[in-house]
């Protein structure tokens, strides 16, 4: 029985009207066989009227609308490439009961993408008027001598959902208009008040689903006052639209006189846009509505055609993007990360085309392959971070990340087969702490490639002429690396202890200035607790392995400062009792 009431009270809502393009589908087409690309376009299909449907019906967004539209577009240009009639809606059903017919119809709006289509539809139509597109429910009003009959959900556009009954909990609808005509249509949006809601910082934040879920419940929740209406349309009323909105704030609707905007010049359209995109507003917004003072009569008005009026969306907070590859990087420490590299898009004024989504479980859990759409948004410092997976592709493949227990604080201290990625991010890593200047990453994969440097201390051992020898050095930059490389031998045994990579260094005692000093200032450590016991045995079990006393050894015989016999020191055995 439950069930039954729910799917009584479904709702349904508008689907955007979206513009398409012709495309060069040789070119741009996916590189999949023809059956492959049908699969996978039915798939999205499947997924896209999934969504629509929950919307409609039900009030509810899994994914923003930018998201939506731009997952749209692919699936428009995926039916060109196979050569099929584009299908950017979906058939939507009202269910019988409690369903009622629009005197006229909404006929949705076309979405413009840029300012260059926004100046072209603007041509020869100036003066326009421009209002906030605000990101609420769709409905109608209709009103008879004076009384309001109905409150209409926008359904799909011809007929929706009876809400009358919840008119009189919403208290910025008269539910009686002094001096109105004898029969009124309005359309409008029902909104969730906000206090300086900021839509650059805070997007939507759920407000449209809000008001859907109080308008679906079948009792009233006080809720209901804290839901407003913008009229954004009087079908049949005065031409005039100062006239207009006069009339309307007078009847009890004065959110349209105070936010509709007369636009004479074009250069006002942009302004204005980013005013609403970026000052605090009493509601969320998803972009503007820029509509001509002259419409057709109401009965000429068709659900999913108008040319009357556009809207033109906010900037993209969440940019979607197809994943071209998953890739794995491990670091000095062994620590292995996912990169993702990705169809190029643009992030406010960056070209992001790769992006790192953290640890091989956190791939895992987010189950993200090639040919999957994410999304992405800027992170603080304008970082590029994945947002969310928003749609997987049918055919998923079998990647296999590297082997997690091949890879820790003490692998690859040497070149050896598979750790070329750690090796030259620990050699990296001991340039930076030795303040090598002008020596890239790209520096040491070419002599690790060219076997030059095998550990951590063969590069001590190279000349002039080795460096040379490299492809594509030149001997001004041969001389320069081997100026770095000079200077380094100099430099103070600290920064050569945080450049092999011994850890918690920075705890102890800053007086650490030979090899053999460690297992003193180890025990002091311990005695001081400065440093956890799982952080006294990381630290010991470094510094007594035999490979890094085997590089202590070398530094030793390189005459390296605090690794040589100088007072007795050495690279000797260091221990901590337990």
């Amino acid at each position: 029985m439950l069930n039954l009431l729910i799917l009584i009270l479904f709702i349904v809502f508008s689907t955007p009207v979206v513009a398409t393009e012709t495309l060069n589908t040789e070119k741009d087409c996916p590189a999949w066989s023809q059956d492959k690309l049908q699969r996978e376009t039915k798939s999205l299909m499947q997924q896209m009227a999934r969504w629509d449907q929950l919307y409609r019906q039900k009030g509810i967004s899994e994914i923003d609308d930018e998201v939506y539209d731009q997952l749209m577009a692919d699936l428009i240009h995926w039916q060109l490439c196979l050569k099929q009639e584009p299908h950017s809606d979906f058939p939507a059903t009202v269910f019988p009961d409690n369903k009622l017919v629009h005197p006229v119809a909404h006929t949705g709006l076309s979405k413009l993408k840029d300012e260059r289509e926004i100046n072209r539809w603007l041509h020869g139509r100036l003066p326009v008027w421009l209002q906030p597109k605000i990101d609420g429910v769709a409905v109608t009003l209709v009103y008879q001598q004076g009384k309001l009959v109905s409150l209409i959900s926008r359904g799909n556009g011809s007929e929706g959902v009876d809400w009358t009954a919840k008119s009189p909990y919403i208290s910025e609808i008269p539910q009686e208009i002094e001096n109105a005509p004898p029969y009124m249509v309005l359309q409008g949006e029902l909104f969730l008040h906000k206090n300086g809601h900021i839509q650059q910082s805070s997007g939507s934040d759920g407000a449209r689903n809000r008001v859907a879920g109080l308008m679906m419940r079948k009792e009233h929740s006080p809720e209901l006052k804290q839901v407003g209406v913008f009229i954004w349309s009087w079908p049949d009323g005065p031409v005039d639209m100062d006239g207009k909105l006069q009339k309307l704030a007078n009847m009890g609707f004065p959110l349209a006189l105070r936010y509709s905007h007369k636009i004479e010049r074009p250069e006002q359209v942009q302004k204005l846009r980013m005013h609403y995109f970026e000052q605090p507003m009493p509601f969320a917004t998803d972009g503007i509505v820029l509509k001509q003072e002259i419409e057709p009569k109401g009965n000429q008005w068709r659900s999913g055609s108008n040319s009357w009026a556009v809207a033109w969306k906010h900037p993209l907070r969440h940019q979607v993007t197809q994943v071209r590859e998953v890739s794995f990087t491990i670091g000095r420490t062994g620590k292995i990360s996912v990169v993702l590299g990705l169809d190029k898009v643009k992030l406010d004024d960056r070209q992001v085309s790769r992006v790192n989504i953290g640890s091989v479980r956190r791939w895992q859990q987010l189950d993200v392959l090639p040919g999957d759409r994410v999304t992405l948004t800027l992170a603080g410092h304008g970082i590029p971070k994945l947002a969310q997976v928003v749609w997987r592709i049918k055919e998923r493949q079998d990647i296999q990340p590297p082997d997690k227990q091949r890879y820790h604080a003490l692998s690859c201290l040497t070149l050896t087969a598979g750790c070329e990625q750690q090796f030259n991010a620990r050699l990296k890593w001991l340039g930076e702490h030795l303040h090598m200047t002008g020596v890239s990453s790209g520096s040491w994969a070419m002599l690790t490639e060219q076997k030059l440097v095998t550990d951590l201390t063969s590069w001590l051992t190279l000349s002039v002429q080795d460096i040379a020898a490299l492809p594509g050095i030149g001997d001004k930059r041969a001389q320069a690396i081997y100026s770095q490389f000079s200077k380094a031998k100099n430099q103070p045994f600290s920064y050569w202890m945080k450049g092999i990579g011994v850890p918690y260094m920075d705890k102890l005692s800053n007086d650490v200035d030979h090899w053999q000093q460690l297992e003193q200032k180890l025990a002091e450590a311990q005695l001081k607790q400065q440093l956890t016991s799982g952080q006294l045995k990381k630290l010991s079990e470094f510094v007594n392995d035999t490979r890094i006393k085997a590089i202590a050894e070398k530094l030793s015989v390189s005459g390296i400062k605090g690794f040589g016999r100088e007072n007795g020191a050495g690279p000797n055995p260091v221990s901590m009792n337990q």
